[in-house]
């Protein structure tokens, strides 16, 4: 299953590549192939999940950043602070009270209510579980266009993108903006700033009060995602998220011997990954 990223890292660069080679897909038989696209993303610092498997750590850490969000010292805020050594220490504490609400073992978060749980006592942050996956994208989408993190557990494949293994590559990532194309007698397009080198492409940054119209035709979307094992910012197919998102069924055999050492709900991690999506928000 391929996911049709761009191969460049920078995240201009690589949806300036999938507009202009969707666009030209489009040209010669689909007559979408002149509609705008929409770019709305916000950069945030790596957190490294280091050799633990605390992906979904580093997801929560990430997103309480995303949100303008840090842990409450004091009940003071203060400014989040770069370098790895200071995510670690964050990493380290999240995993701390992770293992004392029964959370987790090792940094393995294979239940999305709990990691509600941890996001609302750690950041007091506003939680919400969506239980249908992506069925209504739209829903996501705007939850993006308004400045909210979203966290979606994934099957990862050897690159760190979306593939179907049944939930034994099962790893989490943080949703940081979108891509997609749209009608153009939808949006006022004079609100968004035009790309420099791809004219059909425009820019904006969340806004509290941006809405999709209801009668707004989405076609082409596509998140910008980061993770625990990569710096980089990756671009990601809807559908392929989608699907292994909704294909999260079973523990890794391999790691059945080891139960002990992981925290799995009852019932299976489908219970507690497959199609689940953990939207964070300032608002509690």
């Amino acid at each position: 299953m391929s996911c049709n990223s761009a191969l460049v890292f920078d995240i201009i660069k690589q949806c300036r590549e999938i507009v202009t080679s969707t666009t030209a897909e489009q040209a010669d038989s689909h007559p979408a192939a002149d509609k705008k696209w929409l770019l709305c993303n916000r950069e945030v610092s790596t957190r490294l999940q280091g050799k633990l498997p605390r992906c979904g750590l580093s997801a929560i850490s990430m997103a309480a950043e995303l949100i303008g969000k840090q842990k409450q010292k004091d009940d003071t805020e203060t400014a989040f602070c770069d370098g790895q050594e200071q995510h670690k220490e964050e990493l380290d504490n999240l995993l701390t009270m992770a293992r004392s609400k029964g959370y987790s073992h090792q940094g393995e978060m294979y239940s999305t209510e709990n990691m509600s749980q941890l996001a609302k006592e750690f950041y007091r942050l506003g939680c919400q579980v969506i239980s249908y996956g992506f069925e209504d994208h739209h829903i996501v989408i705007s939850e993006l266009l308004k400045g909210s993190a979203v966290l979606v557990p994934y099957d990862a494949d050897k690159n760190h993108k979306p593939c179907l293994e049944n939930g034994h590559k099962a790893h989490w990532a943080l949703l940081t903006g979108v891509l997609c194309q749209l009608d153009d007698n939808i949006v006022d397009w004079k609100m968004f700033k035009q790309d420099m080198e791809v004219p059909i492409l425009f820019h904006t940054s969340p806004s509290p009060t941006f809405v999709l119209p209801h009668n707004c035709e989405l076609q082409n979307v596509y998140f910008c995602a980061k993770h625990g094992k990569s710096r980089h910012t990756a671009v990601w197919d809807l559908e392929c998220l989608k699907r292994s998102n909704a294909n999260l069924f079973e523990l890794d055999p391999s790691k059945e011997k080891q139960v002990v050492n992981y925290i799995v709900p009852e019932e299976g991690i489908h219970v507690g990954l497959c199609r689940k999506i953990l939207v964070i928000s300032d608002q509690r």
